[in-house]
């Protein structure tokens, strides 16, 4: 089996991040500590993506949902059950003005996806896709969901989608054009320069195409608009065909030939697929986005996503999903975050609602910092003495885990037709919802701080079995040995963990895909068996059963698939 065959479909089995730059750190923060928003403060927004259920955590809080509104910006559907939420969505949570629980109340939960539409190309080197026109940059954060049909049909099952390889990019143009894997992206905006991405990834779900022509919100493209006309404005590379469309701003209903600027956000819909690769779209419908569900001057915000530009003369400043954070606020001597960075800013909102001061900056991930995935059975979880902090062990590996870490359970056949609160494994449960759980199996994704520390990004409970595996950077000690002689394994270690793999499974991905000789410093994923401590790799490649050596790392924090 060629390498590149391999690659592509080892994502099924381990999604993980494959980067070796830096050494930056996760979870440092710059003036006062992060806390819950107040919940006696009206109209106060935390935005970030859902790390649990049980309520809901966001931004590394919980927050009670019993009598809250979940409402889909894109449809106006509105619910009191949380069974549409998925870990990894953004959301935006309004706080309850008169909650007194010690757990702050939400009085109203607003989701959006930013792209919706098939995949059109895939870039494994960068780490991207695209859908709708839009650049997606996938990350060692990113999380993957599969709801289509097939993969819980009990006749000719299909494989769940749980990387960037699963993907099926679009083949062809136009009549001839054969579709490739619809999806829906959830993430940040990312408004940087030329070149950049559009959206940074926190969730890619996969589903179903849908069928027929009717109104609805099938195929969506959300993003700064960079370019208009009479006719059509331009997000990202789609240009958006207005002729036929109704546009909507400030909650009104206006004219599609001035109802945009260039600079604000604004999201597209059609009922039916636009022409394959997806360039235009003829939209029904165009509604100008705020970038803040808050609207009060001086409201409490809180705000996780990618910082796309740092400004370091006075006044020191940032953009987060093209909200201007000024920083000048910050105590003197605190460091400002780096472009790619994952932060969570909490301050105010400014009199436009386009700007927030800020008090309090976190780095939830550092855009250079090393990053690890890691296969296997749970040996052992103990709390710290820090609350809602446990110490999870995978591989002899000891991972940090913490109210950020984005937990999912996904061992059991149609886990996404159950309602998530009711199976709430979460940081306050980890450690007795671990330890109760039928498959103590995992997917981790982790990143390591310049002393080599890991700190769980995802971990998800997966189906059992007798997989394990490693993604990341070799080891320079111990050397790596290579062999060539089947019977004779090649050695070498990542992050500690001890590789044993007989060479006729040591892949190369370049074009051939012919044995690999492994060097340090190498991006490699390695899947076999746990054997007293050590991956051991078998004579006959699979995919569950593979060395796969990518080279010298082509970019940091990416998913190797």
């Amino acid at each position: 089996m060629k390498a590149k065959h391999i690659a592509s479909s080892i994502g099924a089995s381990l999604v993980i991040a494959l980067a070796a730059c830096g050494g930056g750190s996760n979870g440092t923060s710059s003036g006062g500590p992060v806390g819950p928003l107040s919940a006696a403060d009206p109209g106060s927004v935390s935005t970030g993506s859902i790390s649990a259920f049980g309520s809901v955590f966001v931004n590394g809080h919980e927050f009670s949902t019993a009598h809250a509104r979940v409402v889909d910006d894109d449809s106006g559907a509105a619910s009191s059950s949380t069974s549409g939420l998925e870990v990894g969505m953004v959301v935006d949570v309004i706080a309850a003005a008169d909650s007194t629980s010690a757990v702050p109340a939400a009085s109203e939960l607003h989701l959006h996806p930013l792209a919706r539409g098939f995949v059109d190309a895939s870039d494994t080197t960068a780490a991207t896709v695209k859908v709708m026109g839009q650049t997606v940059q996938l990350t060692a954060a990113t999380n993957y969901s599969d709801h289509r049909a097939c993969v819980s049909a009990t006749t000719s099952p299909c494989t769940a989608i749980t990387g960037q390889g699963d993907l099926v990019p679009t083949a062809g143009t136009g009549a001839g054009a054969v579709a490739g894997s619809y999806v829906t992206v959830h993430g940040y905006l990312f408004t940087g320069g030329s070149g950049a991405a559009n959206i940074v990834a926190t969730l890619v779900s996969v589903r179903d195409a849908p069928g027929g022509s009717a109104a609805g919100v099938n195929f969506k493209a959300e993003g700064v608009v960079t370019a208009t006309s009479a006719s059509s404005i331009t997000i990202g590379g789609m240009t958006v065909d207005l002729s036929h469309a109704d546009c909507h701003a400030a909650g009104a209903t206006v004219g599609c030939a001035t109802a945009f600027s260039a600079g604000q956000v604004v999201s597209a819909f059609a009922a039916a697929a636009p022409s394959l690769p997806a360039t235009v779209l003829l939209a029904d419908l165009a509604r100008l986005r705020s970038k803040v569900v808050a609207d009060t001057a001086g409201a409490t915000v809180e705000i996780e996503g990618a910082v796309s530009s740092v400004t370091t003369t006075s006044p020191a400043s940032f953009v987060v999903r093209g909200i201007n954070v000024d920083a000048s606020a910050l105590p003197a001597g605190s460091n400002l975050p780096a472009v790619g960075d994952i932060v969570r800013v909490l301050g105010t909102l400014g009199s436009t609602g386009q700007s927030v001061t800020t008090g309090s900056v976190t780095v939830v991930h550092a855009a250079r910092s090393a990053t690890f995935g890691l296969e296997g059975d749970a040996s052992g979880v103990t709390a710290r003495s820090v609350a809602n902090t446990y110490v999870l062990t995978i591989l002899g590996q000891n991972v940090t885990v913490t109210a950020t870490t984005r937990l999912a359970d996904r061992s059991t056949t149609n886990w996404d037709h159950s309602d998530p609160a009711s199976n709430p494994f979460n940081i306050a449960t980890f450690q007795t919802y671990l330890a109760a759980s039928k498959s103590q199996h995992l997917l981790v994704k982790a990143a390591a701080d310049a002393g080599g520390t890991l700190t769980a990004l995802s971990v998800t409970i997966r189906p059992a079995s007798i997989t394990a595996g490693i993604a990341g950077i070799v080891d320079a000690s111990p050397a790596p040995v290579n062999s060539s002689v089947t019977g004779t394994p090649s050695t070498f270690a990542v992050h500690g963990v001890k590789i044993s793999a007989d060479p006729a499974a040591v892949l190369g991905a370049r074009p051939g895909g012919g044995a690999a000789a492994v060097a340090a410093g190498d991006d490699v994923v390695a899947l076999g068996t746990l054997t007293d401590g050590t991956v051991v790799v078998a004579a006959t490649p699979s995919r569950s059963n593979v060395v796969v050596d990518f080279g010298v790392p082509r970019r940091p924090d990416h998913d190797g698939f």
